[in-house]
């Protein structure tokens, strides 16, 4: 009598799927805020940008003279906050 062998097939080796995220850094950006309102149209590098600090001086003179002197921050950029409306053109 013979043995019969069980056909036992080796699994080929399944092939990993690796998916590596495309991690960039981005710099910070900083804006001028007045009480949580964007109101400087640039993008500075530093929040100590010698053009940061004279747009805060302006808006908190602005703010002193035609307002009640709310507070004017250099802050973070928040895409979400601090984002620029476009003009509707029709």
């Amino acid at each position: 009598m013979e043995k019969k062998q069980k056909d036992t097939k080796i699994p080929s080796p399944v092939s990993k799927m690796v998916t590596t995220e495309q991690t960039e850094t981005k710099s910070a950006k900083y804006v001028v805020i007045r009480e949580g309102y964007r109101v400087s149209d640039k993008e500075y590098d530093m929040p100590n940008d010698p053009s940061a600090i004279s747009e805060k001086e302006f808006w908190t003179r602005v703010a002193k003279k035609h307002s009640y002197g709310e507070p004017v921050e250099i802050v973070q950029y928040d895409a979400k906050k601090h984002r620029v409306w476009a003009d509707a053109k029709e």
